[in-house]
């Protein structure tokens, strides 16, 4: 029964893991379900515009390769493809100056839209002066637009809703389409239905333009590229998927490999490998119970999680003596292992407990993983081995000489381990300025060249830097539209100052239904305004019963129901609407947008100078920075936490506060010589680096443990070293696979624990107090 019930227990527990696993665990590689949760109403409105703002939710589209008139063919081509394939609410490729939706959209609500519609715009002096302007309008580039539409609208008012959007930084248009003059490139935006969350919509949206484009082109030369959030969350996901599989099977094989030329019988690397599949199957459930979705970033750790959950079922194996069966080995090391499991134990603790939900699923995932590891190496494997007595392993044999030597020459260098962490300590002061990373856009795994593309595809496009911005909420959209509009003489006399060069608002393209009533009262009655514009035509070359339709619509415009966001879907004013006013949490936010800011405390102290607490002045980056500054700074306070618990841990389970500062300093040291180093290389620390280093600590206490554990003689000394050269050399085969990973965090990880591993070694067996039994 000894024998059975831990196995009967781990069976039950994978098997349940199992169901968990395949009922219920989501796997996501969006990047914004790794950040920070929101600590304050600026920095929530930041991730959720991340994570599902209209923005997330653009592509933007450049072909080259050709002729300027061919890809002007090709763009059109395309755009008429994707208008209809049923993924996108909104495409434009610059087609004619308006297109013929928005044309028709405007144009219907001209008089509830226009910003010029008052009562005085309707009195005789106002038509007069109205229907003079219009004649000079049409010698200009508006003209083409405005002459048909003159009867039915001869104040202008078409005219009027355009003129902001006209004086906008504009793509230059050639052939009929947008294009990218310098660069030698039609240009294309498209939105997609689905929302920037939902990857595999996104994914099949993208693959329909690529089909499409392979579709429309007539030269093998041109080529497409696309770009946007969306796009890059598709193409990290893509990266996360391939690099899961690949560091797995690395990993895996890599450890495998080292296991059989260590321990020469299957049999034993078997183990090693089943404390490691139990370890990542009860992880990846937890998680998946902890949280509502596993990120593609945890996965990958998992596969990190081998070189560690490894280590314990080697430290069993290697130090079973001859012919001792190995459930007696895991009883005589077992408060030695149970120490380093509880280290590292108390580690993840500290990662599990901030509020990163990145940190804390990687914490989550690695108590739940190491501890699984532990109590299967206790109990499982040695139930599941053979009662036979042991024979000396020939590797351990031909080891032992070298072995021998390294451990009496290590201590002569123990004087290094304090030089190394005072001198590592003042690299870290002299470099604290910069230190560490605050922007949150260096833990994506876009690569630079991405960025670039992206930035040169948006400033083609004359995109505006919404770094800087106003926000408003409101308990309703109505009520937010209402605020905006008020703070319209406010935004003014910052362009005339010079504070900044330019605004956007929603309330600019859809006039709250307050505002739109008001022009609905300016406008006359059909007989009063017939009459006022008789006497205001006299003097101009206009015939009579010209602007018949134009009393007719102004009378429809009297009565017509307030223009609703619905009303403008599928034009560029709805996807502008949708971009500045979002629905978020059951209430409402409206963002303005600020442009050529040369006065970076004009926003704020215009706000402030308002006194409402529903408006907002926000620097998004700054935002960004605040947030990554304010969780490094909670996890610097976790992971010191976690030391102090560790280092009770090893007082209490070793009995002796110096036994535990013998296993402490070197380690600490490895830890501030990994930091410093990392420094003098020019990385910047992140909060991704502060879990590597609690990953360090772990190792780094488990070999300092077996390195200082109370030995019976010089065989079982020699046991002890071989276990941790073993285990170290699996942790630098996982986390070196890791530090190949083409996604910047795993990258980050691995790079970091691999030196911080190495040093742990060094220093450890450096700083080793070996007792007797």
């Amino acid at each position: 029964m000894r024998r059975v019930a831990p196995i009967a227990a781990w069976l039950a527990c994978l098997a349940a893991c199992g169901w968990i696993l395949i009922s219920r665990t989501s796997v996501t590689a969006d990047l914004t379900a790794f950040l920070p949760r929101a600590a304050t109403p600026a920095q929530e409105l930041l991730v959720s515009q991340l994570r599902d703002g209209v923005a997330s939710r653009l592509i933007l589209i450049a072909v080259d390769g050709a002729d300027v008139a061919t890809l002007a063919a090709t763009s059109q081509a395309l755009a008429t493809r994707l208008r209809t394939g049923g993924h996108f609410t909104y495409v434009a490729n610059g087609t004619g100056t308006l297109a013929k939706r928005d044309r028709e959209v405007l144009f219907a609500h001209r008089y509830l839209l226009s910003p010029a519609v008052n009562a005085a715009r309707f009195t005789e002096e106002g038509l007069h002066a109205a229907l003079k302007r219009t004649l000079e309008l049409f010698a200009s580039p508006l003209g083409p637009l405005i002459r048909p539409t003159l009867p039915r609208d001869p104040t202008g008012e078409l005219a009027a809703l355009l003129a902001p959007q006209a004086r906008r930084s504009q793509p230059t248009l050639s052939h009929g389409v947008w294009v990218d003059t310098r660069r030698g490139r039609a240009l294309l935006m498209a939105e997609t239905h689905a929302p920037g969350y939902d990857l595999d919509a996104q994914a099949a949206a993208q693959a329909a333009i690529e089909a499409e484009f392979v579709e429309v082109r007539t030269d093998p030369a041109i080529r497409m590229v696309m770009s946007g959030p969306s796009v890059f969350a598709v193409e990290s996901r893509a990266t996360i998927r391939a690099d899961i599989w690949r560091l797995t099977l690395v990993a895996g094989l890599g450890v495998t490999l080292l296991l059989l030329a260590a321990y020469r019988r299957i049999s034993l690397v078997a183990f090693g490998l089943l404390s490691v599949a139990s370890g990542i199957t009860v992880g990846i459930a937890a998680v998946s119970l902890g949280f509502d979705v596993v990120h593609g970033i945890t996965l990958g750790f998992g596969a990190a999680l081998v070189g560690e959950a490894v280590d314990y079922p080697t430290f069993l194996v290697a130090h079973r003596a001859a012919g001792e069966p190995l459930a007696a080995t895991a009883a005589r090391i077992w408060p030695t292992l149970r120490l380093a499991m509880l280290t590292t134990v108390f580690g993840s603790l500290a990662m599990l407990l901030s509020s990163f939900v990145g940190l804390a699923q990687l914490g989550l995932f690695s108590l739940a993983g190491v501890l699984t590891a532990g109590l299967v190496t206790r109990y499982v494997i040695p139930a599941l081995a053979s009662t036979r007595p042991n024979h000396r392993m020939a590797p351990l044999a031909r080891a032992a000489p070298a072995l021998g030597a390294l451990c009496g020459r290590a201590r002569i260098f123990a004087p290094i381990v304090p030089v190394a962490f005072v001198a590592a300590a003042g690299v870290i002061a002299l470099e604290r300025a910069t230190l560490w990373e605050n922007d949150l856009a260096n833990l994506s795994p876009i690569s630079d060249a991405a960025k670039r593309r992206d930035e040169e595809l948006r400033s083609a496009l004359g995109a505006p830097d919404v770094r800087q911005l106003i926000a408003v909420r409101g308990k309703s959209a109505e009520e937010v539209l209402q605020r905006l509009e008020r703070l319209e003489p406010m935004l003014r006399r910052m362009v005339d100052s010079g504070a900044i060069r330019a605004y956007d608002s929603p309330a600019r393209y859809l006039p709250s239904v307050a505002t739109q009533r008001a022009r609905q009262a300016a406008l006359p009655d059909a007989d009063e305004l017939a009459r006022r514009l008789a006497r205001a035509t006299q003097g101009l070359p206009f015939r009579e019963g010209l602007f018949k339709p134009f009393l007719e619509d102004v009378a429809r415009a009297r009565a017509a129901p307030p223009v609703r966001p619905s009303d403008l879907a599928e034009t560029a004013w709805g996807l502008a609407v949708r971009s500045l006013l979002v629905d978020q949490d059951g209430g409402w936010v409206g963002f303005a947008p600020l442009s050529g800011v040369t006065d970076p405390n004009a926003p704020v102290s215009a706000v402030a100078a308002l006194g409402d607490p529903a408006v907002l002045a926000l620097d998004l980056k700054a935002e960004s920075d605040s947030m990554v500054r304010t969780y490094r700074e909670q996890a610097l306070t976790l992971a010191f936490l976690g030391v102090i618990a560790i280092a009770a841990v090893l007082a209490l389970g070793l009995r002796s506060l110096r036994r535990a500062t013998d296993v402490m300093i070197p380690v600490l040291a490895a830890i501030a010589a990994t930091a410093a180093i990392l420094a003098l290389a020019d990385v910047r620390l992140s909060l991704l680096h502060i879990v590597s280093l609690l990953l360090v600590l772990g190792i780094g206490v488990n070999y300092a443990l077996f390195f200082n554990r109370a030995v019976a003689d010089s065989a079982d000394r020699l046991r002890s070293t071989y276990s941790v050269v073993v285990a170290n050399l699996t942790t630098l085969i996982a986390f070196g696979a890791l530090a190949t990973s083409g996604t910047a965090i795993l990258q980050a990880i691995g790079q970091t624990v691999v030196l911080g591993a190495a040093l742990s070694l060094v220093f450890s067996a450096a700083w080793a107090r070996p007792g007797v039994e």
